[in-house]
């Protein structure tokens, strides 16, 4: 993936108010943001139009910062993150409340961690985590939150002719940093970090042909 489209995900993920990406785009030094400075100045509640957010994301992510310039912006801002996803392991960021943000490549330690899980949970491991990215590929990903739902992970898990997984193996995909529980508490979801989803499917693929 490349370092725009990581950033796009780490912004949307970590941040939510327009002030915040604001402050972001004027520490990124992008004109652009110069016009709504007397706006955000004047108003405690200003926000940006809905097409107004796309694009001031879009120009966040793709400023001329290098990525540990970058990084070191949203270190910034590190205290207006969101943090329901406590983890960001990109090519080109990487992000765990710990150590903040850092313009480092973690997915080396990432792949171990995948070849753990696998190691410790065998075929539930491996079905589960497949059903995931099969439903991310089949877009049965929920929009507002992100991640599939729990009956959708089951049948998908039943076709593939897979075991179901048990709380036990839940709790150690979660210690292994591979997979969140997210959305509401009315509205749960099951996640694979989007930026990790080709890592982990081309394991499972290497798993699963052994």
């Amino acid at each position: 993936m490349n370092s725009f489209d990581e950033r796009k995900i780490l912004l949307n993920r970590y941040f939510y108010h327009d002030r915040d990406f604001q402050s972001i785009g004027k520490a990124c030094k992008i004109s652009w943001f110069d016009r709504y400075d007397d706006k955000f100045a004047k108003d405690k509640y200003a926000y940006f139009s809905a097409e107004e957010k796309i694009e001031a994301i879009d120009k966040i992510a793709s400023t001329d910062l290098n990525d540990r310039e970058f990084a070191d912006v949203l270190n910034s801002m590190k205290e207006k993150a969101i943090t329901q996803i406590d983890r960001f392991t990109g090519e080109h960021i990487y992000f765990d409340p710990d150590v903040g943000f850092r313009g480092e490549n973690r997915q080396p330690d990432f792949k171990k961690a995948v070849d753990g899980a696998l190691k410790e949970l065998g075929a539930r491991g491996y079905y589960f985590l497949q059903a995931i990215i099969n439903l991310y590929e089949n877009r049965k990903w929920d929009r507002a939150y992100g991640g599939a739902t729990w009956p959708d992970i089951l049948a998908e898990i039943r076709r593939l002719g897979g075991q179901y997984p048990s709380p036990r193996d839940l709790a150690i995909l979660k210690s292994f940093k591979l997979y969140y529980k997210t959305g509401s508490r009315r509205y749960p979801t099951h996640t694979i970090p989007v930026e990790t989803l080709e890592i982990v499917k081309a394991i499972l693929g290497e798993w699963k042909s052994k």
